[in-house]
């Protein structure tokens, strides 16, 4: 029977999936965040607002949703919420870097590829959302 922090009751396999899909997908999101603190201002600079302005705040942002979410994942705690700022991050990321309906021929395909890679993540952080944690977890 599913309680109101877990959701649905999970079996023994699933439980080892949703750590899986946890665990395998932080890497992408912590290799990110890493890079966004080694390279800050050209991060920032490609943002909004620009390096030194709001680009800065959302920098900071991105790198705390990427790596704090990450260890989140990773642990089991707070999950439904974390995915759900994955959902919203890589969907406004999606938007912002990888659309390819307005970019330069040369990089039509690359930016189509990496779209419907995220539209993949955004399938993947929704069945963590809809499932939680599973068993494998700090708090569920």
């Amino acid at each position: 029977m599913a309680s109101p922090d877990t959701g649905p009751a999970t079996n023994a396999m699933q439980d080892k999936v949703l750590l899986a899909a946890r665990l395998l997908v932080t890497p992408l999101f912590i290799y990110s965040g890493i890079g966004k603190i080694l390279h800050f201002g050209v991060t920032a600079s490609r943002l909004p607002g620009g390096e030194g302005g709001f680009g800065s705040y959302l920098a900071a942002c991105a790198i705390a949703i990427e790596l704090g979410g990450s260890l989140a994942l990773i642990l089991g705690i707070y999950t439904r919420c974390v995915a759900i700022a994955f959902i919203v991050f890589t969907i406004l990321a999606s938007v912002m870097f990888h659309n390819f309906w307005a970019s330069p021929p040369a990089q039509v395909v690359a930016q189509t590829v990496n779209f419907c890679k995220n539209l993949g993540l955004i399938g993947l952080f929704a069945m963590i959302w809809a499932f939680g944690p599973g068993a494998y977890a700090l708090r569920k």
